[in-house]
């Protein structure tokens, strides 16, 4: 006879056995030095922050086709072509259930699936509001260029609550020696060539050893070393050096026309301010129009009266 004592030990030690395997499972997807991919910005919606940078990614990255196709959104099209993925993978002989069951298999294999091997997969970075996708991708920078250019052609809005997603080359300690030489490797492809403008970006978040001056300065030296046509511009920059440090872990990659769209904010590239400065340009237009028309109007008036009253001063003489 098994007595209270026994019952809640054994389930004490069920929830511990759960939580072990939880935090095992927690324990790959952490944001190590090594990993490539995107880092994503929200505002508190982490979750639709997820949703919408797998969306964006896969679309972009399935196929060349799709980003070249006429006035729709991305997650419209992604939508649409789920829509008919699923319509097309259940036969006529297949229920409901069965065409269900079969895709939730399918999703079980995908989360059991090795990190290594997934094209996208999101990490802990243990921030919040900044999310980190790794990738399998050769070149996130590719993916992330073509991404903005799309958006900044079309000016139509796909995301709602990813903010910027930045392409990441490089992830390694947050040491200063460990940065700078990472650092060496990665500037060589992009300022030994032909001379350039550049600006870095530095940001750092639940960290106080990394010193922003002192890495400015730094990796400012390795990239006039490598090019003495090189040239610093803070305003409009060729490429933008971004540095992230989250923690102790530190994110290097490069952003050309850093500025020019919106230091990848998504939202800006969408928001058309063109538009609204013309609006009220029109709106003042209108405004000085009306008064025109009004003032013309009331000349008009008094014009009609200074004939009715020569009229009535020629009558009048005319009577005497």
């Amino acid at each position: 006879m098994q007595t209270n004592s026994t019952t809640n030990t054994r389930k004490r030690n069920d929830r511990y056995v759960a939580n072990r395997k939880d935090s095992k499972r927690r324990k790959q997807f952490v944001l190590e030095p090594g990993m490539t991919g995107f880092l994503c910005t929200c505002n508190f919606h982490e979750r639709g922050c997820i949703i919408e940078a797998y969306r964006l990614l896969n679309l972009f990255a399935d196929e060349k086709s799709d980003i070249h196709k006429e006035p729709e959104t991305a997650i419209n099209t992604l939508d649409k072509k789920e829509t008919v993925k699923s319509l097309e993978d259940i036969d006529d002989d297949e229920d409901i259930s069965t065409a269900l069951e079969k895709e939730i298999n399918e999703l079980k294999t995908e989360c059991e699936m090795p990190l290594s091997s997934r094209r996208f997969q999101v990490v802990d970075t243990g921030v919040k509001n900044m999310i980190f996708i790794t990738s399998t991708l050769p070149n996130p920078l590719e993916l992330v260029t073509k991404i903005v250019s799309k958006l900044d052609t079309t000016k139509e809005q796909c995301t709602r609550y990813l903010l910027r997603l930045l392409p990441i080359e490089v992830v390694c300690k947050a040491y200063m020696d460990n940065i700078k030489t990472k650092a060496n490797k990665l500037f060589e492809k992009y300022f030994a060539q032909e001379p350039k403008t550049f600006s870095i970006v530095f940001n750092r978040r639940s960290n106080n050893s990394i010193r922003r001056d002192e890495i400015i300065e730094d990796l400012a030296d390795i990239i006039l070393k490598k090019n003495p046509g090189n040239k610093t511009d803070l305003k409009n920059p060729d490429i933008a050096v971004i540095v992230e440090v989250i923690r102790g872990i530190c994110l290097l990659s490069v952003a050309p026309n850093y500025y020019k769209f919106k230091k990848y904010n998504l939202l800006e590239i969408c928001n058309n301010t063109k538009n609204k400065v013309i609006s009220k340009k029109d709106l003042a237009n209108e405004e000085n129009t009306d008064t025109i028309i009004s003032g013309t109007e009331i000349q008009v008036k008094c014009t009609d009266n200074n004939k009715n009253l020569d009229v009535q001063l020629e009558e009048k003489k005319q009577a005497n």
